[in-house]
């Protein structure tokens, strides 16, 4: 039986403290009209407050980003400017070996606050007194013997040359996004829909099928698929040993995960008895299917799910926010560097620099305004998003970076998705150009970075209008490379990026890279911050359908659900109300403005030596052969 509870009247929101909503009705009357001039205004200052701030739709944005990062791929270059800090793996001393050439890019090509910036001194020309500036007695060189050669940098530029920060919305969705998954290091450009799994993301989440002979079909997503015991899965894209579809087929979860701890966000097992006699799935033929959540089996079409992409639009430029320093704070996290003996370049004493750890304040300067905008929902979005996109300013890494998402990272296989360029994100613009060192063409980002209203891909994500919800499957990721040659014989920076990995045993220990494919990095684009807060209970009111246009002040998210005729929506919070669960929010309110603050750990992940990605797929079928924890 459904559980319900009465809203007493006395409370605002569900699980609300309650309130005196009485009305005292004095029996002498010592009021006067308000004449012409008169004003009625609020003389109690916390509900002025109140009203003032749950009216205002401005939020000023700012927060604090740290870089979490390690440099972790070596290999070897023959362009100048890089060699010149080029991190060797030695101190400079040994002998001009192969190995001995062996180095990391230096950190400011990954920073988000370069340290190599161009300044200007003045030298006298000659004598050591001051002449007048007319006559120009002195001469202006870069200050700083990290200048690189290859592009300068002022220090106005250092914060905004490799990444930029933007304020974005989720303003729509697409369904028809293209989405791939390979399977086991499977190489190839074909979408053969066995290894190399090509789908859209309307089509739902992919499962891997195994059969232990049991009674059992065993379900496993890569992602947290959000279906629980007792609820309905509606399979497509795979074939039955007869060779018949099994599209749209719908089958009870009769239980989910394993004897693995949290499998059950994972694991689905549906009983073979589900099945007609006759039919059955085919792990060896279609390894893979789709499956789409249904709550309801006697209301298909509204209580089952719908997936697709968010589409997010920037709201601002580079212009509109500042990026500079944290003082006095120091992380947990070693700083690498050290003097070399001799460079690549037989220079003697230079300073080189591997990783270094970076906590940055950000400010958008101006404040932004909550309306005029509405989400992929139709109504007034709740939260924005703080988005990071890699500049590429110096040109050396493969540009714009390609879109993935969680079940596109493996541990020890490289997906196809990557392949080629149809994954890039090509809303971002690219500009060609040659740098100080001639004889060398880059590609880059655009100097003055995303303009307005630029689209961005976001999350892949479910969303079920039975429950008004939308749930995270995957945020999205963006993944840059390493650019290889020059194109003249020589290397920009070579680490192995493009073939497969062979471990201290001679044995491959990540395969699948190749040219058009190669390994490199991966970070996720879009942060969110959230702004209003809807309630987590759904409010119902029945339609009356002989007064129909009784019902009035619907919330903006308010739908009409046919099949129960009845209006659904979620409550608004206002500021300042945290329920029983921490819903709410609760935002310094000054001046008519919100004051919302955002702390990001960004994380910069190296494709190969990161071993934490969540891929399932290998977790829980071969766990018994794992050796670490």
């Amino acid at each position: 039986m459904e559980k319900k509870e009465i809203l007493l009247p006395s409370k605002r929101y569900f699980k609300a403290e309650e309130q005196d909503l009485n009305l005292n009705v004095k029996l002498e009357n010592d009021e006067t009209l308000l004449r012409e001039g008169d004003k009625n205004i609020i003389l109690n200052l916390t509900e002025l407050f109140d009203k003032e701030r749950n009216e205002s739709m401005d939020y000023k944005i700012h927060g604090k980003i740290k870089m979490v990062f390690r440099n972790m791929y070596s290999g070897h270059t023959d362009y100048y400017p890089l060699l010149k800090n080029f991190y060797l793996k030695n101190d400079g001393t040994s002998e001009n070996t192969v190995d001995s050439t062996i180095g990391y890019v230096p950190y400011n090509e990954f920073a988000f606050h370069r340290n190599d910036v161009k300044r200007e001194v003045s030298i006298p020309n000659s004598g050591s007194t001051i002449g007048i500036p007319n006559n120009e007695p002195f001469i202006r060189v870069p200050s700083n013997n990290r200048y690189t050669g290859h592009t300068s940098t002022t220090v106005m530029e250092a914060p905004y040359k490799n990444w930029n920060l933007y304020l974005t919305y989720v303003y729509g969705q697409d369904s028809t996004y293209q989405m791939t998954y390979t399977l086991s290091g499977a190489t190839g450009n074909t979408c053969d829909n066995k290894f190399n799994f090509c789908f859209t993301a309307g089509d739902g989440i992919p499962f891997r099928v195994t059969d232990d002979g049991g009674n059992y079909f065993t379900l496993t997503s890569p992602v947290e698929h959000g279906i629980t015991q007792g609820e309905y899965l509606i399979l497509s894209g795979g074939t039955l040993t007869s060779g018949v579809s099994i599209d749209k087929k719908i089958f009870y979860v009769d239980s989910v995960g394993n004897e693995i701890y949290n499998s059950e966000k994972y694991v689905i097992n549906i009983l073979k008895s589900e099945f007609a006699t006759g039919y059955t799935l085919n792990p060896t033929t279609q390894p893979v299917v789709l499956g789409k959540r249904c709550k309801d089996i006697n209301n298909i079409t509204g209580s089952t799910s719908t997936y697709y992409v968010h589409k997010h639009k920037t709201l601002t430029t580079i212009n509109d926010y500042i990026l500079d320093k944290v003082g006095f704070e120091s992380t947990i996290w070693e700083e690498e560097r050290k003097i070399l003996f001799e460079n690549a370049l037989q220079e003697n004493d230079i300073l080189v620099e591997r990783n270094r750890q970076e906590t940055l304040l950000f400010d958008f300067k101006n404040k932004f305004t909550l309306s005029g905008i509405t989400n992929n929902l139709g109504y007034t979005p709740t939260e924005v998003y703080v988005t990071t996109i890699f500049k590429n300013q110096n040109g050396f890494f493969d540009y714009p970076p390609k879109v993935g998402y969680k079940f596109n990272f493996h541990d020890t296989w490289i997906d196809n998705r990557f392949n080629g360029s149809t994954s890039r994100e090509t809303s971002i613009g690219t500009r060609t150009f040659t740098g100080n060192t001639s004889g060398f063409t880059f590609v880059g980002g655009e100097v003055n970075g995303l303009s307005k209203n630029t689209i961005l891909t976001g999350a892949f994500v479910e969303y079920n209008r039975s429950e008004l919800k939308e749930k995270i499957i995957s945020e999205t990721y963006h993944k840059f490379s390493h650019r290889k040659n020059t194109g003249d014989g020589r290397r920009f920076f070579d680490h192995g990026q493009d073939g497969n990995i062979t471990g201290s045993t001679g044995t491959v220990s990540f395969s699948g890279a190749t040219a058009s494919n190669p390994l490199g990095y991966y970070y996720q684009p879009h942060h969110r911050i959230k702004l209003r807060e809807l309630s987590p209970y759904i409010e119902t009111s029945k339609l009356d359908t002989t007064q129909p246009n009784t019902l009035i002040n619907l919330p903006e998210n308010a739908i009409f659900d046919n099949t129960e005729k009845l209006w659904k929506w979620r409550d608004l919070y206002d500021h300042g109300f945290i329920d029983q669960e921490g819903y709410g929010t609760n935002f310094p309110f000054i001046n008519g403005i919100h004051y919302v603050v955002k702390n990001i750990n960004f994380y910069l992940r190296n494709e190969q030596t990161y071993l934490n990605k969540n891929d399932e797929f290998n977790g829980f079928n071969n766990y018994k052969n794992k050796t670490n924890c």
